[in-house]
């Protein structure tokens, strides 16, 4: 069958008008027809990163053109080591989609997006600050971790030890009341009045118990009398020394027999001079002669005494202070 002439003329026209209005999305795919960016997956011009996404094989134009902003996020968030863009206020803008329909009816889809890249190094920046804070807050946990385990393993030592430290004192107490016991029992033997027989012929250890604190405060009671007397004994003998003390001041040498006896009274004995008196007269006074002494008056007191060394004449030359001991010191 052949046509006219003038029906080819017209066919020819319309598919070359078809093919003009067509999009260029529409026209067969071809490599020299990509833009420079969609062979890349991310590059930096001027002040912003860009970055590629790409879907393959997707059904519509429209789905491909989500599926590329999501793989262009993925690359956006592992070129710049970020998890989560949206939570740190990056907002990203699509740049220009470049878009090819397969053969078997699926389509390909370009999408270049771009960010501030200062933007995104400060959020880079904020993230390492935040990621060494939590590395310091995680170093900062371990370390009182540890000091806590070294602390509970201390407490448990010494909880141990204190448990080893009250078994020993308990044991120690144990062997000291089986002492005690011990003794009570010798005490027992030793002492038969202190013991008390039972109708069974044992003896009542309250009864010894008894005993024993009735001997104790016996002893006591002893030892306050010993004291007493001890203190009362001390009393007087200061009160001897004192009054010896107290006379002899008043006792000048060259007082006559009368001036003496009026401040002492009646001498307690009058001896004549002894080779006693001799040496020890002489061991006091540096081997000083005491050829002037003709007797001794002497004031006798129960622990002190008084020796006072006349002339024949009857003056006072030399006063003694005689100790318990029987030695003697000059009073002054």
């Amino acid at each position: 069958m052949q046509y006219p002439k003038g029906f080819w003329i017209v066919a020819y026209s319309v598919v070359l008008l078809a093919i003009t209005l067509l999009p260029a999305s529409a026209l067969p795919a071809g490599h020299e027809n990509q833009p420079f960016w969609a062979e890349k997956s991310a590059f930096v011009e001027g002040d912003d990163l860009f970055v590629v996404g790409v879907a393959t094989k997707a059904r519509s134009f429209e789905e491909g053109r989500k599926q590329a902003f999501e793989q262009g996020k993925i690359e956006l968030m592992n070129y710049a080591q970020i998890t989560s863009l949206e939570a740190q206020g990056l907002v990203i803008e699509t740049q220009m989609t470049y878009e090819e329909p397969n053969p078997e009816g699926t389509v390909t889809v370009y999408r270049l997006l771009r960010v501030p890249a200062a933007k995104l190094v400060a959020i880079q920046g904020r993230l390492n600050e935040q990621a060494r804070g939590q590395e310091q807050s995680l170093e900062k946990a371990r370390q009182e971790l540890i000091a806590l385990q070294r602390s509970l393993i201390e407490k448990q030592n010494a909880l141990e030890g204190h448990s080893t430290s009250l078994q020993e004192k308990s044991q120690r107490i144990e062997m000291q009341q089986r002492q005690v016991e011990g003794l009570l029992k010798q005490l027992a033997i030793k002492i038969p009045e202190s013991t008390t027989s039972t109708k069974g012929g044992s003896r009542n250890p309250d009864s010894l118990m008894e005993q024993l604190k009735q001997a104790e405060a016996q002893l006591d009671a002893q030892e306050r009398l010993l004291s007493e007397i001890s203190l009362r004994a001390k009393s007087r003998i200061t009160q001897e020394e004192h009054g010896f003390e107290k006379q002899c001041k008043y006792l000048h040498y060259g007082m006559t027999e009368e001036e003496v006896r009026a401040i002492m009274g009646t001498p307690h004995a009058v001896n004549a001079v002894t080779l006693t008196d001799i040496t020890d007269n002489i061991n006091r006074h540096s081997k000083r002669s005491i050829s002037g002494i003709d007797h001794f008056w002497r004031y006798n007191g129960r622990t002190y005494g008084l020796r006072l060394a006349l002339t024949k004449t009857g003056i006072l030359i030399e006063k003694t202070f005689v100790l318990p001991g029987g030695g003697g010191l000059d009073c002054k």
